[in-house]
């Protein structure tokens, strides 16, 4: 990723979807819209996979995974799997993806986030000794309802500061 054309923003928005991975809601919130936080990092990292296929790959989801498994306290690798997975479907279809609806592209969302919600709880299951719940079920709805709003702002701003 080259700075100085644009590189800056994908980071800058990935570091985004970081930070917005783990912000707690607020006490006084009901405990059960903490199931429907969306899987920002898939979702932006998707985005821009999906749009700009030359400038972010495999090693960069990769990396970006480890960051999110230290930042999560998750089992070294399991986010890198997951999103170097979403990464590679969405490198592999990109020219499809983009003539596809905005329905259509939320439906590939919600797919892409419950396997990777599932494969999640696969591991957490082995590894921690955390059970199943339907609590799986909410991130990839949440991610299907958020992908309008997010396509919408980052290709504004991937117009706004010319990242090609």
């Amino acid at each position: 990723m080259n700075p100085t054309q644009g590189g800056w923003l994908i980071l800058l928005t990935l570091a985004a979807a970081m930070v917005l991975a783990v912000v707690h809601l607020p006490e006084t919130w009901p405990q059960w819209l903490g199931w429907l936080r969306p899987a920002w990092v898939a979702v932006v990292i998707f985005y821009w996979v999906m749009e700009l296929p030359h400038r972010v790959g495999l090693i960069a989801a990769w990396i970006l995974g480890l960051l999110v498994d230290a930042l999560l306290a998750e089992p070294l690798g399991l986010n890198g799997l997951i999103l170097a997975a979403i990464t590679y479907v969405a490198w592999r279809f990109y020219e499809r993806l983009r003539m596809y609806s905005v329905v259509q592209q939320c439906g590939v969302v919600f797919l892409l986030v419950l396997g990777a919600e599932l494969l999640r709880a696969l591991v957490l299951d082995i590894a921690a000794d955390r059970p199943w719940s339907w609590g799986l079920i909410g991130p990839p709805l949440a991610s299907l309802f958020v992908w309008p709003l997010a396509s919408l702002v980052l290709t504004r701003l991937r117009v706004q500061f010319r990242v090609m």
